[in-house]
């Protein structure tokens, strides 16, 4: 209306504060004026509650003030008074408050700006000129699509988000008009139907979720726009898979969004509309999936499947998984079809197998019974995933196995009392006494179940499951298995013992569940075995295990049938493996023998028994350290302590926990004098070995001519026997943390004193770190206990002196222990433990001030001879402090000082202090930046916007690094190396962190100083540190004044171009998204080629400037002019110069695709220097990458192949042929099998490879590149079948070969890499049995040690077995039922099943099928291995049983339907002769660590046993079946390991 807040100055001026109390008062005074001036008056008002609105935003107070406003505008809206009402509904008025909403509401979301968008519906919608509210809305809505689709100059997507959800809800916007208003916008969507404009829009919302704080209202948005899609008439063409395919693309450019597409997008679905939600989920319950399985993007489409299923479960719409045939979908329901779990669980993605296994297990009600068809696939991958590698994966696991068993027992348990109910009458409505009411029915999870029956049904199904799984975790326990499996297993067995039978019950064990567990001798027998095994995790989880029972089934008899208690066959393996471990002296075995010791005393009731135990070990213990003080030579190969000295620490955990009489305080006294003293002795035994300053490597030359010692022998035994008597000391000192009460058994005090002063010699002399480790802590833990004395020792008399003592004799350590190297053995440790005592005195200040004093003391060569530097021990004590983790928060005060005590120290004359100076800068660096990133993240610096460090925390650091940086300038002018080291870590604090605001210019100026620096690494880090200067400024404007001022110097104009390199590159990584502007890098390259002329002078200038330019033309699409090498002469030869001219050259050659120029300039590169042609063979891809044509094609084939025949450098060919074989793929991706070479230069360039040298990288290539080549050559040769076939015979063999175990990694990773690209290259094809060698190399890569080659196996095997990959052990049973299936009838297969079954390598071609005699294998597997370090595994993965059952299953399907030909019945002799030999050994008494205990000897008694079955249920052999059963019937008697028994009863 034109009205003007001057204009209504005067009109507002009878108005007093009371009238502008509130809205109501406001209008009620305005109501008083004269109509012809409300209008002016009403817009005064306005500007003025505007005015105080937007200072109480300034001010952040409560928002009445908006409140006031929006009512006042709401009220004139309402008025009676029409031009009141007109001035209400204008179009600046409105839009004055939209503004104010947008610029408030971003910053500070007070609920009374939502009056605001109230305000905006109503002038939108019910605006009494028509006109007007279209104009407001027309407004609106062309902000809000500005701002989604990133085109509004200010970042206001909070509230823009927030009120375009407002309005859609009130109907003031509809999807007509946002698509309308977004055409207008974006002209390139004047054309294309709506579909591609929502689309677009969709996208758009998506992308703002990457912001967390945008998640819920992008959420609302995407909701509001599916609704009004899916509301449109079919002709419109929107659909629920085309809605899904959108959201797999947003996820597919960010996996991250994922969890808030679920909470914010699906969940309002889920919520407030079931008839979608069904849709969507009907969507996603098949088989197929949304996307390829071969795109990058499969991972999110399962994720986001999996996630919408979940939401389906937890909203009750999905019910437990049922067989395809039986998922009938309803309108109330969805049944989750096996087919489409299945793929799920076996899939290779560890989050997807995680994702779908939650789904199967996980129910809002935990007494829901589970589906038969749930049990089923359950039982068919609860193994395969117990054996994934990822540790993550595995606690995850561990997670739901606890949900699934919390459920299965739940559910017994509702199933019972329904059960109980039913008999008791409970819930009848029937009653004989008409007068008494009927009893009230209690509904429970029990209701549930309709009757007697179902409840019968579901218990019968559940606990059939629970003994199903409790055999199953019991066969993941055999001695073959893996240690994923052994750990997996045995901490399922803790969850399934511990968890209660009903909700809500506490966590504590369960008999039903020990009990089968404790009488079952193959139970007891793995997981006595498994107390020796190789993992510490391993043994302590079985361990846990047996500590479990209680004492009325440790007293009872081991098995239903009588005989041994627990307890008893306990005291017999402990006797067992103490003779073990001091057998082979190895780790495992004492440390298992002693944990044995601990349970032993757990199980004992009696303290005086306990007691008793403890004091044999102490005499035992004794008679060793005896012996080793007579004569430690044979001592260390006979009669290691190790183990004795551990067994005292596991019985002392016992003892410590209960409280004692004083006769038994006593003996207990007794206990602690003799632990120290035989922890004295030992070490005055063993110290001159440890204590050597090469204790790696010494071996005193009394005990060179004892047999079977050597220096690790030794050295072993003086380590372990020092570092298990410091863990028992510190055990038993660490009772003192114990709160005092009567019958503690606290140490005597002067024994706690003498420990604190032997840790002390210790450490003071000790030169083996791994030993100084470990007493180091006990010497810590001391420290800090002297703070409890005075509470647990009530007439202490002096030992509150003892920390000041301690740090008195560190102190003396530091001025007189001699250095002369840059290590100060335990000096720091002792250190570190007074300072983590955390006593007032000595304080940490005092302290540091003391280290810093004798850090700074200056060291002159001529006055010392080095091996006296009290200043290393200094700066390591220092250092030491600044790394621990207890220590180096309190130390950040002292960071600055120290920062300038180490860049003071690198200027030192004598080497030890600078290298400890520079050591001590790491730390502090680290310190300051953490160590928590990558390589990559430290290596490229700051990226310019991250806060890496707090320079606020640190005020006087910037003032430190200006310093450091000023006084290393003179140095670096000479060129001093020392002068180099101090100014190194200040740039890589300032490159890593960014500059600090604090002296910034002068920083810089310094910084740009060092870019002429006569040292080149010194040019290139002040390069990479100035690069951080200049991430947020006009970088060509700078690196143009840098270069105006270089005058002349060669050096610092290198510098320059170093920093313009640097910069493009961090540039161009940070902005990978976005395009640089051409004008940028234009005005960039005009700046540099006016110094042209300087780049023949020095080779290194021009190398740095065609360095600039071939990283713009590999990133960027910017024709650059040709380089003209004649016209610029280099003045000496540079390498590096040369390799960038070549990558420049060929740049310049691709612009006309000019192949045959490129051999010429190939070849000439090749003559000069092989490193530079290299470099050019590894640019070429990347150079024609987009610009190959068929003959570009054809032409690099023809070039490659050349190179491979004609060079004679290996690194040549193996590039030659790595380009060549990747072209091949290429061509054969696009099925443009016209574009191959021919078959005869593919057999010219195959033929050629063997000749001449070969080194590693050409046999990876060859290996890498040979699938390619089979793949090729058996598309264009197809005319010479057997040739063909004698071809791919050969080379199945060769993989075979490079895959063998003995192989490095990176032989057996190209061997799978070829088959990948073989078989996935060959979908679809025929498969004959001359591929039967490359398929049995395939599956040996699936059961490879290494889970990098496992899964590329497993993507090899779905060109075989289907589209779906698989995860290995998945793929492994699948193939194997499919080579059973397709080549059964042939009897080369059937002698390959036969040498899988029996564990013989694959043999192919063999003229007469012959087996090594069964009783020499088993013979063989029983040489045990006694050596103190054996020998490990080097497939650590595979486990002989569950090859031989899975072949065992392919020889079940076709031994019915052959006649007994000479493979089987050499199979017959070889189990017979096996049988019999192990009928043999199983005379003698076997048990707990008996001789199947050992995993080869199982291993191959396992086998017999598992081939004898299979014979015996052929019914083919009469023998065999009689071995089996008289097999049993011995090894019964004789305690033979009960899960051969197990496996003999399966006949």
């Amino acid at each position: 209306m034109g009205v003007t807040a001057e204009s209504t100055d005067p009109l507002l001026s009878g108005i007093t504060p009371d009238d502008l109390t509130n809205a109501n008062t406001i209008t009620k005074w305005l109501l008083t004026q004269k109509q012809e001036f409300r209008p002016r008056i009403a817009q005064g008002l306005f500007e003025k509650l505007l005015q105080d609105a937007s200072q109480s935003r300034q001010h952040q107070q409560n928002g009445q003030v908006c409140v006031k406003l929006c009512s006042f505008v709401q009220q004139c809206c309402k008025s009676s008074d029409e031009a009141l009402k007109e001035w209400a509904f204008t179009e600046p008025l409105s839009m004055r408050l939209f503004n104010f909403y947008l610029e408030w509401y971003e910053h500070d979301p007070h609920r009374a700006l939502r009056m605001v968008l109230d305000i905006l519906a109503i002038t939108t919608t019910q605006n009494p000129n028509p006109d007007v509210g279209r104009s407001i809305k027309n407004q609106v809505l062309e902000t809000l699509v500005l701002i989604i689709t990133r085109k509004y100059p200010k970042l206001l997507t909070k509230s823009g988000l927030q009120c375009l959800d407002n309005l859609i809800t009130k109907k003031a916007v509809n999807l007509d008009d946002i698509s309308s208003k977004y055409r207008q916008l974006d002209p390139s969507l004047a054309g294309p139907p709506n579909l591609l404009l929502w689309k677009s829009l969709v996208s758009h919302l998506f992308s703002w979720m990457e912001l967390t704080y945008l998640g819920p209202l992008a959420g609302k948005s995407i909701v509001h726009l599916f609704r009004g899609l899916q509301s449109q008439p079919p002709t419109v063409g929107f659909t629920i898979e085309l809605w899904l395919q959108w959201l797999q693309d947003s996820l597919a450019r960010n996996p991250a969004i994922l969890e808030d597409v679920k909470n914010y997008v699906l969940v309002p679905i889920f919520k407030t509309d079931k008839i979608s939600a069904l849709i969507l989920l009907q969507a996603f319950n098949r088989v197929d999936s949304l996307v390829d399985v071969h795109q990058k993007s499969s991972d999110q489409a399962f994720m986001l499947q999996l996630a919408t299923l979940e939401l389906g479960k937890r909203f009750a719409l999905v019910e437990e998984p049922s067989s395809d045939v039986d998922a009938g979908q309803s309108s109330q329901n969805i049944f989750l079809r096996e087919s489409v779990l299945d793929r799920f669980l076996s899939n290779p993605s560890i989050s997807v197998r995680s994702s779908a296994f939650s789904l199967l297990v996980s129910s809002q009600a935990t007494s829901k019974p589970f589906s038969k068809t749930a049990i089923d696939l359950l039982k068919r991958h609860l193994a395969p995933l117990h054996t994934d590698y990822d540790a993550k994966f595995r606690n995850e696991l561990l997670g739901l196995t606890k949900s699934l068993i919390r459920r299965v027992k739940n559910i017994i348990t509702v199933a019972q009392r329904r059960i109980s109910g039913s008999i008791s009458g409970i819930g009848t409505t029937e009653h004989t006494d008409s007068a008494r009411p009927p009893t009230k029915r209690k509904f429970g999870p029990e209701a549930n179940l309709r009757d007697e029956d179902e409840a019968k049904e579901v218990i019968e199904l559940h606990e059939e499951f629970m003994r199903w799984y409790l055999n199953f975790l019991k066969q993941e326990l055999i001695p073959t298995a893996s240690y994923q499996r052994h750990i997996t297993a045995l901490r399922a067995t803790a969850l399934a013992m511990q968890i209660g039978k009903f909700a809500g019950a506490p966590d504590e064990i369960d008999l039903e569940v020990a009990k089968p567990v404790s009488s079952d001798s193959s139970w007891i027998r793995h997981l006595l075995d498994l107390i020796l095994d190789p993992f510490d995790d391993v043994r302590d989880a079985a361990t846990a295990i047996l500590g479990m029972f209680p004492p009325e089934i440790v007293e009872s008899p081991a098995s239903p049938g009588g005989g041994l208690t627990l307890r008893e066959t306990l005291v017999e393996f402990c006797a067992r493996s103490l003779a073990l471990a001091d057998r082979t002296g190895r780790a495992d075995h004492g440390d298992g023998a002693a944990r044995a010791q601990g349970l032993l005393c757990r199980w004992l009731n009696d303290k005086e028994q306990q007691i008793e135990l403890v004091v044999t070990a102490l005499k035992d213990l004794g008679k060793k350290i005896s012996e080793a003080e007579k004569d430690l030579g044979h001592a260390a190969i006979q009669s290691p302590v190790h183990g004795d000295f551990a067994s005292i620490s596991y019985i002392w955990q016992v003892l410590q926990s209960e409280a004692y009489s004083e006769d038994q305080l006593a003996r207990l006294h007794d206990v602690y004098r003799q632990a120290f003293d035989y922890s004295h002795r030992i070490w005055v035994a063993v110290k001159h070995v440890l204590c050597d300053d090469s204790p790696e490597g010494h071996l005193p030359e009394e005990m060179e001519e004892i047999e079977g010692l050597d220096t690790k022998d030794l050295l072993s035994y003086s380590f372990r026997a020092v570092h298990e008597s410091s863990n028992l000391i510190r055990l038993m000192m660490a009772t003192l943390r114990l709160e005092p009460s009567p019958g503690v058994p606290f140490p005597p005090l002067t024994v706690f004193r003498d420990v604190g002063y032997l840790t002390f010699e210790q450490l003071a002399a000790l030169r083996h770190r791994g030993a100084f480790s470990t007493v180091s802590l006990t010497f810590t833990t001391c420290c800090q206990l002297t703070q409890r004395l005075q509470s647990v020792y009530a007439d202490i008399s002096g030992a509150d002196n003892l920390l000041r003592e301690w740090y008195q004799g560190a102190l003396l350590c530091i001025e007189t222990q001699a250095s002369t190297t840059r290590r100060s053995a335990g000096i720091p440790s002792l250190i570190g433990a007074v300072l983590s005592a955390n006593a007032a005195s000595p304080s940490f200040g005092e302290v540091f001030a003391k280290l810093e004093e004798i850090g700074r003391k200056p060291a002159l060569v001529s006055e010392t001879d080095g091996s006296n530097l009290p200043q290393v021990h200094a700066l390591n004590c220092i250092r030491g402090v600044f790394r621990s983790s207890l220590l180096s928060k309190k130390a950040e005060a002292y960071l600055a000082v120290n920062l300038q005590l180490a860049s003071n120290s690198l200027k030192s004359e004598v080497w030890a202090i600078r290298n400890c100076g520079l050591l001590l800068l790491r730390s502090l660096i680290d310190c300051l930046l953490g160590t928590g990133e990558s390589k990559a993240l430290m290596e490229s610096g700051w990226d310019g916007h991250s806060v890496r460090i707090s320079y606020n925390k640190y005020p006087t650091l910037p003032g430190v690094i200006l310093s450091l940086l000023k006084s290393g300038e003179q140095g670096v002018e000479k060129a001093s190396t020392s002068a180099a080291e101090a100014v190194f870590p200040a740039l890589d604090i300032i490159r890593r962190a960014g500059p600090p605001g604090e002296h910034r210019d002068e920083l810089r100026s310094c910084i740009e100083g060092y870019l002429g620096s006569r040292l080149w690494h010194v040019r290139e880090m002040a390069a990479r540190t100035l690069c951080s200067f200049l991430l947020q400024a006009d970088w060509v404007a700078e690196i143009k004044r840098l270069l105006d001022t270089f005058k002349g110097d060669a050096n610092r104009l290198h510098g320059i171009l170093l920093t313009a390199k640097f910069v493009v590159e961090r540039k161009l990584e940070l902005a990978k998204h976005t395009d640089f502007e051409p004008g940028l890098i234009q005005t960039l390259l005009s700046t540099t080629a006016q110094n042209v002329e300087e780049f023949s002078y020095c080779p290194e200038i021009e190398a740095a400037y065609l360095e600039i330019l071939n990283i713009i033309s590999e990133s960027l699409a910017i024709d650059l002019p040709a380089w003209d090498l004649d016209s610029k002469p280099a003045s000496r030869f540079s390498a590096l110069l040369e390799m960038q001219r070549a990558v420049r050259v060929a740049y310049d050659l691709s612009t006309g695709g000019n192949i045959g120029a490129l051999r010429s300039h190939l070849l000439s590169v090749l003559e000069t220097d092989v490193n530079t042609a290299r470099r050019l063979l590894e640019v070429i891809p990347n150079i024609w990458g987009s610009k190959q044509g068929a003959n570009d094609r054809a032409g690099l084939c023809k070039l490659y192949g050349d190179m491979c025949c004609q060079a004679l450098a290996p690194e040549i060919r193996a590039q030659s042929l790595s380009n060549l074989a990747s072209l091949i793929d290429a061509v054969l991706h696009d099925d443009a099998e016209d574009e191959l070479p021919t078959a005869d230069a593919l057999q010219r360039v195959w033929g050629s490879l063997h000749n001449g040298e070969i080194n590693p990288d050409l046999s990876y290539s060859i290996i890498n590149s040979s699938g390619t080549f089979m793949l090729a050559l058996d598309l264009r040769d197809t005319g010479n079948v057997a040739s063909s076939g004698q071809r791919l015979r050969g080379w199945g063999a060769m993989i075979a070969d490079a895959l063998n175990v003995d192989n490095t990694f990176d032989t057996r990773y190209a061997a799978i890499t070829a088959f990948r690209t073989f078989f996935l290259g060959s979908r679809g094809q025929k498969w004959t049995p001359d591929h039967l060698p490359a398929l049995s190399a395939l599956y040996d890569g699936l059961i490879d040690d290494d889970d990098e080659v496992r899964e590329v196996a497993a993507e090899a095997a779905s060109g075989i077995l289907g589209p779906s990959s698989l995860m290995p052990p998945t793929a492994a049973d699948r193939l194997v039922e499919w080579l059973g299936g397709q080549f059964q009838g042939q009897q080369e297969f059937r002698q390959h099943v036969i040498h899988r079954m029996t564990g013989q390598l694959p043999l192919w071609g063999q003229e007469e099928f012959m087996l090594p005699p069964a009783d020499e294998q088993l013979r063989q597997s029983m040489e045990f291995d006694d050596a103190l370090f054996a020998t490990e595994e080097q497939n650590l993965f595979i486990d002989e049983i569950s090859e031989t059952k899975r072949w065992q299953k392919a020889f079940a399907r076709y031994v019915g339907a052959v006649g007994e030909e000479a493979s089987y019945r050499e199979l017959v002799k070889w189990t017979v002769s096996g049988l019999k030999c192990l009928m043999q050994l199983a005379e003698k008494e076997d048990g707990p660590l008996g001789w199947t205990s050992d995993q080869h000897a199982f291993a191959e008694s396992a086998r017999i046993v598992l081939c004898s079955v299979a014979i015996a249920e052929s019914g083919k052999s009469e023998e065999v079946s009689r071995l089996v059963a008289q097999l049993r019937e011995t090894g019964t008697g004789a305690k033979l390991h009960g899960s051969l028994l197990e496996m003999a009863k399966e006949v």
